[in-house]
């Protein structure tokens, strides 16, 4: 049987499996033959069976001719066998799990480079009134919180604005150094609760998605622009990625997958859109929200080290958030949910080795690569390779890919 069809079959089985152990899907996205998807598939796999379908797999993609997609799908391969190994009940320290699955190593921020952080968000708050670090940003904040209820009434009127803006930003500053045009269906938006992240792209196939909202967490001015900007510029690679699986029948496209090494450029390259596009929030406190962020992504990962190797307890971690971070201690519980080891009901939280894929995708792979280019006026050669051929988004291809920059 063909690779294609063979490739969609196992990881629609381990779609299958994920979902049963976590409530998640490995598949985050579908749009390939109906007849392959995994809601079509017969039998459910044991573990076994998965990696011994893996490794099979591994073997045959040997005989892929173009390097970037025979070292895209074999990492990607990878990357699902470790998966499938920890969820099966095989017990992988958190830093191997990490690192099998993204290929980036976990590590705490010492206490020198938090302070420094912090240091770089004191300076940028002496634009803000009052006295004390942390109570100036916890007021500035809250001016600018967005309830769940005003986030709703955003939905169909500021939020598809902003929308509509970023999309012709993408036009005028990426659109114009690519040979084609990709078409674009739009983007819907809702709201959820009960996630344990804040927005989410779910790409539909027809070029379209549904750009969720979760009003359960904190949401700023700031903070929404910025989330708005990363699920529109995750729609927008998406759009392309399926052009490119219909024009070249590459079946292995047809299923973007959570958990590979793609993770990272991706939401890397999400994070870098302000930087694409040269967007901002509020030019007033730009360099306080770009100081913030920086240092909240830090206490992000020590903190997800902290739940996953150290094994504190939750309040442990909220205030170690609240304190170091400046953040409220309710705000600061919710940000436990998508690193903390287990769910609300008890199963494997599959999003706990995530969160280290936002701040190295975007410090040590995007950002610098675009900042290379633009320097050196290679801006067509970055964005035709990062946006027309998605085999370069991988941290296992990423260097070759972009060799010529």
């Amino acid at each position: 049987m063909a690779f294609g069809e063979d490739y969609l079959r196992t990881v629609g089985q381990i779609g299958n499996f994920t979902r049963e152990v976590t409530g998640v899907s490995v598949i985050d996205s579908y749009f390939g033959p109906m007849k392959l998807s995994q809601e079509k598939l017969k039998g459910r796999w044991r573990p076994e069976k998965l990696l011994e379908e893996i490794d099979s797999l591994i073997e045959r993609a040997k005989d892929i001719d173009k390097e970037l997609r025979r070292i895209a799908i074999t990492s990607d391969l990878e990357s699902l066998r470790v998966v499938v190994k920890w969820l099966s009940g095989e017990n992988i320290p958190y830093a191997q799990l990490v690192e099998g699955i993204f290929g980036v190593a976990p590590r705490n921020f010492g206490q020198n480079e938090i302070r420094k952080a912090q240091g770089a968000v004191e300076d940028a708050s002496v634009v803000l009134k009052g006295s004390g670090v942390s109570e100036k940003i916890q007021r500035w904040e809250a001016e600018s919180k967005i309830s769940g209820d005003m986030l709703k009434k955003m939905i169909d009127t500021e939020i598809v604005e902003r929308t509509n803006e970023v999309t012709k930003l993408f036009e005028a500053h990426i659109f114009k150094h690519l040979p084609a045009k990709v078409e674009n269906k739009g983007i819907i938006y809702k709201t959820v609760t009960g996630e344990p992240w804040s927005g989410y792209n779910y790409y539909q196939g027809d070029y379209t998605s549904v750009n969720v909202f979760n009003i359960d967490m904190p949401f700023r001015r700031h903070r929404l622009m910025w989330t708005i900007w990363h699920e529109c510029e995750h729609h927008i690679a998406n759009l392309f990625k399926e052009k490119y699986y219909r024009k070249n029948k590459s079946l292995d496209l047809s299923a973007l997958l959570l958990h590979t090494k793609r993770c990272v450029i991706d939401e890397g390259t999400a994070d870098c859109t302000r930087n694409f596009l040269g967007l901002q929030v509020d030019e007033k406190y730009s360099q306080l929200i770009e100081s913030l962020s920086s240092l909240r992504s830090m206490i992000n990962l020590n903190v997800a080290y902290m739940l996953n190797v150290e094994n504190v307890d939750d309040q442990t971690a909220a205030e170690y958030v609240a304190a170091e971070a400046y953040m409220p201690i309710e705000d600061s519980r919710k940000t436990l949910l998508f690193s903390k080891p287990l769910t609300a009901n008890g199963k494997p939280n599959f999003f706990k080795p995530y969160t280290y894929t936002y701040f190295f995708g975007r410090r040590d792979y995007v950002l610098p690569t675009f900042q290379k280019a633009k320097k050196k006026d290679k801006l067509k050669e970055f964005f035709q390779t990062l946006y027309l051929n998605p085999y370069s988004r991988s941290t296992a291809t990423w260097k070759t890919a972009f060799s010529g920059i």
